[in-house]
């Protein structure tokens, strides 16, 4: 009988302060891994965990224009840079989950993956497996990874964690059951403000439309990315759900239960 795998993911803007470099909000990162612990231990489900960046990545990553590749002579320190603050925000999230007895390692792409004009050329699978059966927690995230082409890029967590999903779907061992993304708003937006509680092939038109057309696109370009991939891992029969991290025990019910209490996003 497969196992279920569920991937959560805790957006750099629920677990950092945006505004202050390199802080992470501490009170609401151990909330959620105690959501998180909480769930596990009841539903006896695989969880695998990625993490945004906020404000750790996204400052160096901009600097040096990591996403571009190998542009100019400070390139190199640059991916250097950008990974080690990638890693150390890794290293945080994975200590609270050790501080709660769960078992957690890091799982970085940067050290499994290298890609080629940043599509996956070659990636070592087997370490994450090997993980899931010993009995063991990664912790992934955004990260930089080597390109044999460009030199460097920059996979979001949405495209890690897809990553993940796409490559189990024909495990025998293993089916990835659903993916909730833990943000600060309570899912999807409409413009009025309220929460677009489903989104399917049907109406994503119109919602891509609508987000990316609001005033604050620079915040909104996130969540289109959020869909694009979701929708990507729904023709693959993996429901996302697009949930609040501010509020407590809504991940804990998200996970525990069929119920969505945000925006869930099927084919």
């Amino acid at each position: 009988m497969k196992q279920n795998i569920t991937l959560i993911k805790l957006g750099g803007s629920i677990i950092t302060n945006k505004e202050v470099p390199m802080m992470v909000r501490e009170d609401v990162l151990k909330r959620l891994v105690a959501e998180i612990v909480k769930a596990q231990n009841e539903t006896g489900e695989l969880y695998i965990v990625g993490h945004g960046q906020g404000s750790f990545a996204h400052a160096p990553a901009l600097r040096y224009k990591t996403m571009d590749g190998f542009i100019n002579d400070e390139s190199p320190i640059g991916m250097a840079i950008t990974q080690d603050s990638a890693a150390q925000l890794n290293r945080i999230v994975v200590t609270e989950f050790l501080a709660a007895g769960v078992p957690a390692v890091s799982f970085n792409f940067s050290n499994t993956l290298v890609t080629k004009n940043g599509v996956a050329e070659h990636w070592c699978s087997a370490v994450l497996e090997e993980y899931l059966a010993k009995g063991l927690f990664p912790i992934t995230g955004g990260d930089v990874i080597v390109d044999s082409a460009q030199g460097c890029t920059i996979w979001s967590t949405e495209k890690v964690l897809g990553h993940i999903a796409q490559h189990f779907a024909d495990s025998a061992k293993y089916t990835v059951k659903k993916m909730i993304h833990v943000a600060e708003v309570e899912g999807v937006l409409d413009g009025m403000g309220k929460v677009i509680p489903e989104i399917t092939s049907s109406n994503l038109e119109n919602v891509h439309q609508l987000i990316t057309s609001t005033k604050g696109f620079d915040v909104t370009g996130g969540m289109a990315h959020k869909l694009e991939e979701s929708m990507k891992l729904a023709v693959g029969g993996v429901k996302t759900g697009i949930i609040t991290g501010l509020k407590r025990d809504v991940l804990y019910t998200s996970l525990t239960t069929e119920k969505i209490h945000g925006t869930e996003i099927t084919i």
